[in-house]
């Protein structure tokens, strides 16, 4: 039954609780904020504070006038904020403001205030302390007055900024909030006083923009002034999201273990080593760890104290290995076991693997009860329930299964999804997970499937989010990954997170792709990279085994967040756990907002051992609040890539006898002040039970109680559901989880699919919630509606203090009817400087404003901002671009009514959108009004903008406007042809002469006449970039014709350019058959993509042609192999070869600096054989990973584009291709796309270069010569154009060479790597524990050498926080070397005498200084070897002292 409620009552309703629930709204507190023109740069501080403030009550008036300091002025404010650095003060204007704050008005300085004002000791005395000195760091304060009201609910913040010291205390009247405690002692940081009548609120934060935009910091300001203004503190609200974790110790390895026993396997265990190439190996190793019975595991497992470790059942009651797990509202644990994984999966009904139900029946939580519920499967890697049964992915295949009579077994057995792809048995499905949305959600592997649910083909994708309706109608990905993906968490709120395999231990997933997709023509990239600080996990053992990303995550599995009450309370939605099978243990990572984001940092571990066989795979939250692990427990964890002397097998692992078929263990990590409390049974609940059951502590019961609500169908709960929201407590982390629960539960009992019932009521009400969980949710469970947009608008949720809840609250305007008031507060919000600063929030704004698409731009152009902010000119041309592509040619008329006297930047955006979009097809009619709007905006814009206008003018019908064409066509060829011009203007007049003439043969003859030998190498590349958007069939005709007379570069591209269309390939290829072109000139990658090209007759003609020179590869690549396998047992000619490399390889590959950075830098090959190197060249798709492999498109217009995959959603994908190119296409662009099983590296590199050159090219990648690169790239630590130590945007922490080519110095050679904006990890920073950042760096790198040294060279000698600010002599970094023959020995390196810090030049006895960097330095030092016997390695350590050792570089000297 409907609830009827009376919209207009509601609102009426919404009005009367607005202005009696918010007196700040009423009459809200005015605030003068006195700033200067200083380097604190307060007007753009006041910019991102002000708009925060005045949504909830507090207007700022900015002023650098300090004659505002009179009391008529002062006594139009209830606060004086003051941010300057202004030292002096008439005495007039300091007794003014003296009488002010004596007289009652509160007085707010912050930070730098403190060194204001210095001439006159009142006001120092007023504000408490002087300004002293500072250091910088990341930190938080301690609280000291917790209880005080304007303390109480605030738990701190942790922020960059300066580390204040003041001196000239005045205690009097003072009280200290924090204080900042290092090493130093106590520094009072926030404090108040009592003056007269007045108060005074000082904080030293706020250096910058980090702390101004930290919500931390904007909830203490709050609380300053209205204590100061004699106001509630409290109005400010809890903050209490960003407390400090309490890292715990960890309990030791039992004291009786019994010695590990060893077995001989022979050379049956891979050795991957640390390489730029994915699985490079050295030499296998023989002894194998014999496995332990469960009870001995146990005593090798260590977790925090406080905790134990129980277990809850193992082999040989689990007859398989335990690869998902899952409990049902029994509270009952279903297993999956598997035998088949990972390379025996078998045809469907033929499988050995099943579902076991795991029972303990009589409370002492192990299970005594073991039914087989269903068999026949084969490689199951999720469960989750429904509708009385599971769902179960099954391989290839989501099944439904279910027990209609009783007996726990199977009788009922339903595709629900089909089509799945498992080439690789480790790139499938996993993860199922019951979402508050009430679907179902998951991870895709790296496998390219294209599920088909109920009979429907559903969106092709791979690795990544993905959710699917309970009853399998629909499947919808969410978002990509950027590989191989494993993990999934969902927060009490809803918030989802996951994990990658490799490199990616933490990700959130902030915006699903569908709001990327509804804005057309929008390509962004859609590919989640980690929010964690670091890959690296923590293993109790150096017994570690990996392919790649050694010392990290690479095979990390889950990101479970704990959503239970039974851990401690700093656990509680905050920490998530992320399994390291290689590295035996299970990750916790806690969680921190930044902004409507994330990052994550992995101080500990939640479990971890010393057994080489224990394996966590997974980790979830149990019904009895407890953290469950499966351990796989199996001594090989690697799948691939195959080991040399290995097969492969059908599931793409290699194949070995090792892997074992029998062990598993699931255990309980349990707290120890649990009560252990026995699981809920829910499947006899009554209605009434379910909904109580909604509030219950742990998320798990809460979520199977409204899943067998919405189940149940009926609307007989509605009442008690509506009770639950409107219940406004929140617990100790400010959720009220009944009242989220309660919101999904309605949706999904259809009750708000209108706007006019209780329940739509009860969530409008819920917009105002105290809890700001409630107001997400509510938020989501909007009705669409009208009414539903001026709720959320009135409640004001859009500009909501916490960062998610406004995130969704934008996203659902989005979602939400559009209205000129959508619009109009979407311009708002990305009026505010901290809203643009975001990382999400300008993504979910481009959503909601091409949604309200007319109201936004409308809104825009009423804006009279004489500079707009870039990224909002970026986002206004996406929307006009969203905007001319659909069907709204009726409203161009309005439209350019608004523009009229608009900002020109904004007119420029407008229009350069709408001709991105405008489609040639589409219709409008030129009235006169409209052709009167265009020509008086002719000359508001820029030149190019006039250019555009009458193009679209000319299109649309215009014939006033012909008269222009010629003169925008002769103004752009002039430019072009200018040489006084610099050459971006003449590239951008090439681009925009292409655009306004897309066909035209004359525009491509005025573009190639630019094209000759004295023609700069940037400009011609431009003009053929410019000409790629030409769809002239006089293009590949011209280009041919003028082949003969380019430069050997122009030509290359030129080549590159006829690839581009089918219309010039056909030109090149019938050239070539003619003999006027060679397809020799083409790359071996140019001549794969023709061999393979989309088109079928160029396909064949390419072949033959391909054929007849002699260039296609032979497809048996162990044949070519066996072949060629002579060379790498062949001497041959390094300079020869380096010849060889320049011209074959450097398109792709770097080597001492020379070539191009799409692929590994080869630079420190030399320390692997040429057999390995061989194999990589020879054979490059023999181990390729799923996300490596090459794609072709081909769009509309005839562009083909060959590349890697890097993202895709339902309207674009993204490639890189082998240039490194980002190529964004529209999937409505798109004519056919094909995956290959290739890799990017093409085969066939022996058509390219005979025998010899190839013998060259070996001797050239291995020569060791008297100098030898190392190759440090696999582990860097941290990018040297980025903050390294303290804090990632510190400028005076970075070393930047102004190039990254190599440097010599002394004669010896140093390759250094490009960071690429911080992309790149190019310096060894080592451990410290002097700031978050350096303590996380590793402790020791290893490197492979494997021949003798005379010299150790190193590019370093220099450390955060060494000498002269620590002149101990004491060890900063060991060079430790291990010889072939198992001996080592150590180089100490100390601080004071081998390092000094970087900070500047300072010089220490045993290194030189070698490089000056923006004032920073570099050092030159040596470590000599004491014995000639050959290196199998070297590791770089961290000595004992507390410096961060910084290595750039390094070269080996030969004997």
């Amino acid at each position: 039954m409907k609830h009827s409620f009376s919209v207009s009552a509601l609102l009426l309703l919404v009005i009367a609780s607005i202005i009696s629930g918010s007196a700040s709204a009423a009459d809200p507190l005015k605030v003068l904020f006195l700033g200067d023109q200083g380097h604190h740069q307060p007007k753009p501080r006041f910019d991102e504070l002000a708009p925060v403030l005045k949504a909830r009550g507090i207007e700022m008036t900015y002023s650098e006038d300090l004659a505002m300091l009179n009391p008529q002025s002062l006594g139009q404010y209830d606060a004086v904020a003051l941010y300057a650095n202004i030292d002096h003060i008439e005495k007039s204007q300091a007794d003014a403001l003296l009488q002010y704050v004596t007289q009652g008005g509160g007085f707010v300085p912050l930070h730098c205030a403190t060194y204001c004002f210095r001439n006159d000791d009142r006001i120092v005395a007023l504000m408490g302390a002087q300004f002293q000195r500072h250091g910088t760091g990341v930190f938080r304060t301690d609280i000291a007055n917790a209880e005080h009201p304007l303390m109480q609910g605030f738990d701190g913040f942790e922020s960059w900024d300066e580390t204040y010291v003041h001196h000239m205390h005045n205690e009097k009247n003072r009280t200290v909030l924090e204080y900042r405690v290092d090493a130093e002692g106590r520094e009072p940081w926030t404090w108040i006083r009592s003056e007269g009548e007045g108060r005074v609120f000082y904080t030293a934060w706020g250096h910058d923009s980090r702390t101004w935009t930290n919500p931390g910091f904007q909830n203490l300001v709050e609380r300053g002034i209205r204590w100061a203004a004699k106001g509630d503190p409290q109005q400010a609200g809890d903050f209490l999201q960003d407390q400090a974790f309490p890292v715990p110790e960890m309990t030791k390895i039992a004291a009786d273990v019994k010695p590990f026993e060893y077995q001989d396997v022979g050379s049956e265990i891979p050795n991957y080593t640390p390489s730029d190439k994915w699985g490079v190996q050295g030499k296998p190793m023989n002894m194998m760890q014999k496995p332990l019975e469960p009870a001995e595991s146990m005593k090798h497992l260590v977790v925090p104290k406080g905790f134990h470790v129980e277990l809850f059942a193992s082999e040989p009651e689990l007859k398989g290995k335990p690869i998902c797990m899952a409990w049902d509202e029994r509270g009952r644990l279903w297993v999956a076991e598997t035998y088949d994984y990972p390379n025996e999966l078998q045809p469907t009904g033929k499988g050995r693997d099943r579902i076991r139900i795991c029972e303990d029946t009589d409370g002492d939580w192990k299970a005594d009860k073991f039914t087989v519920f269903a068999e026949e499967l084969s490689i199951p890697t999720s469960i989750t329930f429904h509708d009385g049964g599971a769902i179960v992915q099954n391989a290839t295949e989501t099944l439904y299964l279910k027990d209609t009579d009783g007996d726990d077994k199977a009788d009922v057995r339903k595709v629900l999804i089909k089509n799945w792809t498992l080439g690789d048995t480790h790139g499938g499905v996993s993860n199922f997970q019951y979402g508050l949305d009430n679907w179902i959600w998951a991870m895709q592997g790296y496998n390219q499937s294209k599920p088909v649910a109920d009979g429907k083909p559903q969106q092709a994708f791979r690795m990544g989010f993905f959710r699917m309706r309970p009853d399998g109608s629909e499947v919808e990905f969410i978002r990509s990954t950027n590989n191989n993906t494993w993990g999934l968490g969902i927060s009490e709120e809803g918030l989802i997170f996951g994990s990658t395999a490799n490199g990616n231990p933490s990700v959130f997933m902030p915006i699903a792709n569908r709001y990327y997709e509804r804005v057309r023509g929008w390509t962004p990239s859609l590919t989640l990279s980690s929010i964690a600080d670091s890959n690296d996990f923590h293993p109790i053992t150096d017994k570690v085994r990996q392919v790649d990303h050694h010392g990290g995550y690479t095979a990390a599995a889950g990101h479970s967040l704990y959503t239970a009450r039974e851990y401690p309370q700093e656990y509680w939605n905050r920490v998530a756990f992320v399994n390291g099978p290689t590295g035996h243990l299970t990750g916790a990572f806690v969680l921190k907002h930044d902004g409507s984001g994330f990052t994550s940092t992995s101080p500990f571990n939640l479990l971890a051992s010393d057994d080489e066989w224990t394996a966590p795979i997974m980790a979830e939250i149990g019904p009895d609040g407890q953290v469950w692990i499966i351990d796989w427990y199996n001594y090989i964890v690697q799948h691939n890539p195959t080991p040399q002397g290995f097969e492969t097998g059908k599931g793409a692992a290699y194949e070995t006898k090792l892997r074992d078929k029998k062990h598993g263990r699931i255990y309980r990590v349990v707290f120890d002040g649990s009560d252990a409390k026995p699981s809920p049974d829910l499947s006899k609940a009554t209605p009434s039970e379910l909904v109580a059951a909604l509030t219950h502590p742990t998320m798990l019961t809460r979520k199977h109680a409204q899943r067998l609500l919405v189940e149940r169908g009926k609307t007989d709960v509605t009442e008690e559901l509506i009770a639950l929201i409107q219940d406004e407590s929140t617990d100790a982390i400010g959720l009220n989880v009944g009242a989220i629960h309660a919101l999904w539960t309605l949706k999904g009992l259809g009750e708000l699919d209108a706007d006019d019932t209780a329940a739509s009521s009860a969530v409008f009400a819920a917009l105002h919630h105290p809890s700001a969980g409630v107001r997400h949710n509510a938020v989501k469970v909007l009705p669409s509606s009208t009414a539903s947009v001026d709720a959320l608008l009135a409640a004001g949720v859009h500009r909501d203090p916490n960062a998610n809840t406004k995130l969704a609250a934008i996203l659902a305007l989005s979602d939400l009817p559009a209205s000129t008031a959508s619009g109009e507060a979407v311009a708002q919000i990305l009026s505010e400087p901290a809203n643009l600063a975001d990382r999400w929030i300008p993504d979910a704004a481009t959503s909601a404003a091409a949604q309200n698409s007319i109201g936004f731009l409308q809104a825009v152009a009423k804006n009279q901002t004489s500079n707009p902010a870039t990224k909002l000119l970026e986002i206004t041309q996406r929307v006009a671009e969203h905007y001319a592509r659909g069907d709204r040619a009726g409203e161009m008329e309005t439209l350019t009514a608004s523009l009229q006297n608009a900002n020109p930047a904004v007119i420029d955006a407008v229009f350069a959108g709408i001709s991105n979009g405008w489609q040639g097809d589409q219709k409008i009619e030129m009235t006169a009004e409209l052709e009167s709007n265009l020509e008086s905006l002719l000359d508001q814009g820029s030149p190019g903008t006039r250019g555009v206008l009458v193009r679209l003018a000319t299109q649309w019908g215009s014939k006033k406007f012909e008269k222009y064409s010629k003169e925008i066509t002769d103004a752009f060829v002039e430019t072009l042809s200018d040489e006084d011009t610099p050459d971006a203007k003449r590239i951008d007049a090439a681009r925009k002469l292409v655009e306004f003439n897309p066909a035209d043969e004359e525009t491509v003859t005025s573009l190639l006449d630019q094209l000759n030998p004295r023609t700069p190498p940037a400009l011609a590349d431009g003009i053929l970039d410019a000409l790629e958007q030409s769809s002239s069939e006089s293009l590949g005709p011209q280009l041919i014709d003028r082949l003969a007379t380019m430069t050997p570069s122009v030509r290359l591209a030129s080549l590159t350019l006829l690839l581009k269309r089918p219309g010039s390939t056909k030109s090149l290829l019938e050239a070539a058959k003619n003999g006027d072109a060679s397809l020799n000139d083409l790359a071996l990658d140019q001549k794969q993509s023709l061999a393979s090209h989309p088109n079928k007759s160029i396909r064949e003609e390419a072949k033959k042609l391909l054929e007849s020179g002699g260039s296609l590869p032979n497809a048996d690549r162990q044949k070519v192999l066996e072949e060629l396998s002579f060379v790498a047992h062949t001497k041959g000619d390094a300079v020869k070869g380096k010849e060889v490399f320049k011209v074959h390889c450097g398109k792709c590959h770097v080597h001492s600096g020379e070539g191009s950075p799409v692929g590994p830098d080869l630079t420190g090959m030399a320390v692997h054989p040429k057999e390995e190197l061989l194999t990589h060249i020879l054979d490059p798709s023999r181990n390729v990973e799923g996300n490596f492999r090459v794609y072709t498109v081909l769009t509309l217009d005839g562009l083909v584009l060959n590349g890697m995959l890097a993202s895709e959603s339902k309207t674009a994908i993204e490639l890189f291709d082998t240039e490194g190119k980002k190529h964004a296409v529209l999937r409505e662009d798109i004519e056919e796309l094909v995956a290959s099983q290739k890799s990017i590296m093409p085969e066939g590199f022996e058509k390219s270069i005979n025998p010899k050159e190839l013998t060259d090219l070996l001797e050239f990648l291995t020569q060791r010569g008297k100098h030898v690169a190392m190759d440090l790239s696999k582990v860097m630590s941290a990018a040297s154009d980025r903050g390294m130590f303290i804090n990632p945007d510190g400028e005076i922490e970075r070393l930047v060479f102004s190039d990254w080519a190599p440097k010599t110095f002394k004669g010896v050679p140093f390759q250094l790597i490009d960071p690429r904006n911080g992309s790149v990890p190019n310096v060894v920073v080592l451990n410290s524990n002097h700031s978050p950042i350096v303590s996380k760096m590793p402790k020791s790198v290893t490197l492979p050498l494997n021949g003798p040294a005379k010299a150790i060279h190193l590019l370093s000698g220099v450390s955060g926080w060494g000498f002269p600010y620590s002149d101990a002599k004491t060890v900063s970094m060991m060079v430790r070397i291990h010889y072939a023959d198992g001996e080592s020995e150590d180089h100490e390196l100390l601080n004071g005498v081998h390092f000094a810090d970087y900070i500047r030049r300072v010089d220490v006895p045993e290194s030189e200084f070698a490089f000056d960097l923006s004032g920073r330095q570099i050092r030159y030092l040596a470590v000599y070897p004491k014995r000639a016997e050959p290196i199998s390695t070297i590791e770089l350590v961290k000595g004992p002292d507390r410096s961060a050792p910084v290595v750039m570089a390094m070269t080996v000297e030969s004997p």
